[in-house]
């Protein structure tokens, strides 16, 4: 009998140590939708730029979300508005990222004008924040003493072409009184617009923080193997086409930031990152990711409400179950999934403050994450 209980204590001793090496890792990352740290694998054979997303190099590669609410701060997304994701590869022979991003929208703004309409972010418009050494820091180009190239914050703008068409001739500025002309760091561009959906494909060079207008080319970064880069992608959403002056209503971002939020523009300190790799390491990791990106709780930490995302092609009953620390079931209902993407808010209200997990059911599969809650605002 002696023996028996030693058994069941050491079992329950290893259960301990593992849980609360979990919620450390949890802690260390719930700020992040995009991977922490996203792997980009290298790919021998480069897309053919022309907004269809179909290449073999963007096959078995995981999609990266486009979902914290950056501006109104914290707010929440609805689905019949907007959705959004993002690939990223690279390839040590031509020495260039390369991206793919899909967004739906209900209403695609353009009609931009340098100089002559509002400021480009007012516009829909994709931007990609990249620092190819993650050093962080400011990188203003009007900030006091600041390197502005110590960043790159890519604003992503081309007018949408007619259905099943391509846009190749994109215009790409940064933050400052007198943006500079990027349009020659993406050698390759296409933006393709059927319905309400949209995709980007693009490549893109890296400088670092030499970079000077006048001499670029002392300041390209030779793309290496194991390379950590700091990168975020975000999306700017304009609601009504009609409008003039044309003013953002939502900005949407890949990874969390702190309050008041739209703060990559001018500081790299909250930039997600990205690590080069020779490919996706390993099938359980691969299947992991793919896993994770089937499920978002967000935000998180979370307060008074968050929201479930489902993004997979399961159509039929989902169980949802929240579990406190202990493993009671505090929370439980059944809702059904139609389409691709499912969002339904959960209300938090009654929780108290600490950690929970939550548990979708899909037919046969099941899938749980963390989240945190923090307390009412």
């Amino acid at each position: 009998m002696k023996n028996k209980y030693s058994y069941f204590y050491i079992l329950f001793t290893i259960y301990i140590v593992l849980f609360f090496s979990i919620t450390i890792h949890a802690f260390s990352k719930f700020h992040f939708s995009q991977d922490d740290t996203v792997q980009a694998p290298e790919v021998s054979t480069v897309p053919v730029f022309d907004g269809m997303g179909d290449d073999q190099c963007w096959q078995n590669i995981p999609w990266q979300s486009i979902d914290n609410v950056w501006i109104p701060y914290n707010g929440s997304v609805n689905q019949n508005d907007y959705s959004g994701h993002y690939k990223l590869v690279w390839s040590s022979s031509t020495n260039l990222l390369y991206f793919l991003i899909e967004v739906n929208d209900d209403a695609f703004v353009d009609g931009f004008v340098l100089g002559q309409t509002a400021d480009v972010y007012n516009f829909d418009i994709a931007e990609v924040f990249i620092d190819e050494d993650a050093s962080g820091g400011e990188h203003r180009f009007d900030g006091p003493g600041t390197n502005a190239e110590n960043a790159f914050a890519y604003h992503i703008y081309a007018d949408y072409p007619a259905e099943g068409m391509t846009s190749t001739d994109p215009y790409v500025g940064d933050m400052a009184a007198s943006p500079p002309n990027y349009n020659f760091h993406f050698p390759e561009f296409a933006l393709r617009k059927n319905g309400n959906t949209a995709v980007w494909e693009f490549s893109l060079i890296v400088y670092d923080d030499t970079y000077s207008p006048s001499n670029i080319d002392p300041s390209r970064v030779q793309l290496t193997l194991g390379k950590i880069i700091g990168l975020s992608v975000a999306y700017c959403d304009n609601d009504n086409p009609n409008e003039n002056p044309k003013v953002r209503d939502n900005m949407f971002g890949s990874v969390w930031e702190p309050s008041p939020g739209n703060l990559h523009w001018q500081n790299a300190d909250y930039f997600g990152k990205v690590k080069l790799v020779t490919s996706i390491t390993s099938v359980s990791e691969e299947e992991q990711s793919n896993k994770t990106n089937v499920i978002k709780f967000y935000p998180n930490p979370a307060s008074s409400s968050s929201q479930v995302i489902l993004d997979n092609s399961y159509r039929g009953e989902v169980q949802i179950k929240i579990f406190n620390i202990l493993g009671q079931e505090v929370f439980q209902t059944s809702v059904t999934k139609m389409n691709q993407l499912m969002t339904q808010t959960i209300y938090l209200d009654y929780l108290s403050s600490g950690i929970y997990f939550f548990q979708t059911q899909m037919g046969k599969n099941i899938y749980s994450e963390k989240f945190i809650v923090t307390g009412k605002r």
